[in-house]
């Protein structure tokens, strides 16, 4: 008997009693009859709209909007004549000036020695200061590793240190600081 023969009547019980179980959907409620009117012999009341206010009589424009509204107006015609527009949209009395754009913070001071101020980029990562710099700015010692991008660059320096090999890096050089 092959394994279809033996499989098939399996398959063919457990799917028919898959459908026999399966309980039967809900019959769709009713829908609600609508709420009957409410009769009243009371009107209801409506309150009365408010009177308009006056009018604000428009504020007298200074010598110097006249003079600036005269030379933009001069300049729109000369631009025309010339068969070109103006570039500047005009400007709608009362538009609110746009917000300040946002301050960036500026970053906290980074202490150590004074040779990081020749750092290209330096920032705070892992407990110590990274600095990225082009020339060594700094031998290796116990508080300072350097890496170098140039495998020629890499090596023993002359007071003990050692310069290690890191491909990839964005300058010649990245120096961590340690505390």
């Amino acid at each position: 008997m092959s394994a279809t023969a033996r499989i098939l009547p399996m398959v063919a019980a457990l799917w028919l009693g898959a459908c026999a179980t399966a309980p039967e959907p809900p019959p769709p409620a009713p829908p609600e009859p609508a709420p009957a009117p409410a009769i009243s012999s009371v009107e209801p009341v409506v309150p009365a709209a408010k009177p308009a206010a006056p009018a604000k009589p428009a504020k007298p424009k200074s010598k110097k909007a006249e003079k600036a509204e005269k030379d933009k107006a001069a300049a729109a015609a000369a631009a025309a004549a010339a068969g070109t527009t103006a570039v500047a949209p005009p400007k709608v009395e009362g538009e609110a000036a746009l917000p300040p754009a946002p301050v960036a913070k500026p970053e906290p001071e980074i202490k150590g020695p004074a040779w990081l101020s020749r750092c290209v980029t330096k920032r705070y990562e892992g407990g110590a200061i990274l600095c990225d710099a082009d020339s060594l700015l700094a031998n290796p010692s116990g508080n300072i590793k350097v890496y170098a991008r140039d495998q020629n660059l890499a090596g023993p320096v002359a007071n003990g240190g050692r310069i290690e090999y890191r491909p990839g890096l964005p300058r010649r050089y990245r120096l961590f600081v340690f505390p």
